[in-house]
């Protein structure tokens, strides 16, 4: 199969279903029970490929969801405790630890 197919196959994907705006044309599959992690085309993945990449994709989101979470806190905190745009978040939360 050459490139251009497998692009028009991935275009009309992706015309035909809105969801899928952001479907790669490849999948990461992670290092799993002692296979290493490979790049593979969408075109000839299989479900269980689909299914190892998803839990590497679950794992990227949750990492990214716990630095969301974390920056969220520390601005929160620092506002709570008056603190103003121009002020250092972390130095004004640390403070107000201590002062606790």
């Amino acid at each position: 199969m050459t490139i251009s197919n497998r692009i028009t196959k991935i275009a009309a994907l992706r015309e035909h279903h809105y969801g899928l705006d952001k479907l790669p044309a490849v999948v990461r599959v992670p290092a799993l029970a002692g296979r290493d992690e490979t790049l593979k085309p969408i075109e000839t993945s299989t479900v269980d490929d689909l299914a190892f990449a998803l839990l590497g994709l679950i794992e990227r989101s949750s990492a990214l969801y716990r630095e969301i979470e974390a920056v969220r806190i520390i601005h929160d905190e620092a506002r709570k405790a008056g603190a103003l745009g121009t002020d250092i978040a972390i130095d004004v939360v640390i403070a107000t630890k201590e002062g606790k």
